[in-house]
């Protein structure tokens, strides 16, 4: 009878066809479950951007408008300019000549009686508000402040304008970052003001400021040119 003898030489073993066919699908797995992984997260992370609540005035027929004012409602200042910088940006291949409130008031929101007087002198036909839609809240609401001017006749933006601005200055409750909802409004101010424009830019679950906001101006603006509030594209 025939004795075979088997040698065993350290780390051959790992040469054995067996254990490397066992080795790539171990490392095959775990690549799939990485990939898998780094998917669930990318996804997790992307927001879903839309515009809701859209209306526009079906009575406005006075065409495009030509010079806006554009005020962003943030007590952030950077954030205010973000907001404003953005929309001149957007728009300016519209045959529009915006102006970011900022570079008339730098230091702080004007009140109501200041973008009247603003809006008269640099003859601006239309004013584009940024505000807060909502946000989460919780804890009592500190009552209400009013900002706008005694000095100057009623606005019809006063009561939107001055509600925007306590939600900044005085909310009375923490906000939380993790609900982006802005309402933007565009006002027609020839003659008497008009509300001619509204609508809501959401985006879900991002933790990227100005990705959201970037996103939500880049919805918007289309939108305000499909609806003849400003004037095509260059």
């Amino acid at each position: 009878m025939e004795i075979r003898h088997t040698m065993n030489i350290p780390g051959t073993e790992l040469l054995n066809p067996r254990v490397l066919c066992r080795g790539a699908l171990n490392v095959q797995a775990n690549l799939c479950v990485i990939v898998a992984v780094m998917l669930s997260l990318l996804l997790s992370s992307c927001a879903t951007t839309q515009i809701s609540h859209v209306w526009r005035d079906p009575s406005y027929v006075s065409g495009p408008l030509k010079t806006i004012l554009v005020v962003a409602v943030r007590k952030n200042q950077q954030t205010r300019r973000a907001w404003e910088d953005g929309f001149v940006a957007e728009m300016s291949g519209h045959g529009v000549v915006v102006t970011p409130s900022y570079r008339l008031f730098p230091d702080a929101l004007p009140d109501t009686g200041l973008i009247a007087t603003i809006t008269r002198e640099r003859r601006f036909d239309g004013i584009l508000l940024v505000g807060r839609a909502s946000t989460q809240t919780m804890g009592d609401v500190t009552p209400e402040f009013d900002i706008t001017s005694s000095a100057s006749p009623p606005y019809p933006m006063d009561a939107w304008y001055s509600a925007n601005y306590n939600r900044e200055y005085y909310p009375g409750y923490p906000v939380f970052d993790d609900i982006v909802k802005d309402e933007i409004k565009v006002w027609a101010t020839q003659g008497k003001a008009q509300l001619i424009w509204t609508g809501v830019g959401e985006v879900e679950d991002s933790d990227l400021r100005e990705d959201v906001r970037h996103a939500i101006i880049h919805l918007i603006v289309p939108e305000l040119q499909k609806q003849g509030v400003i004037a095509g594209g260059s």
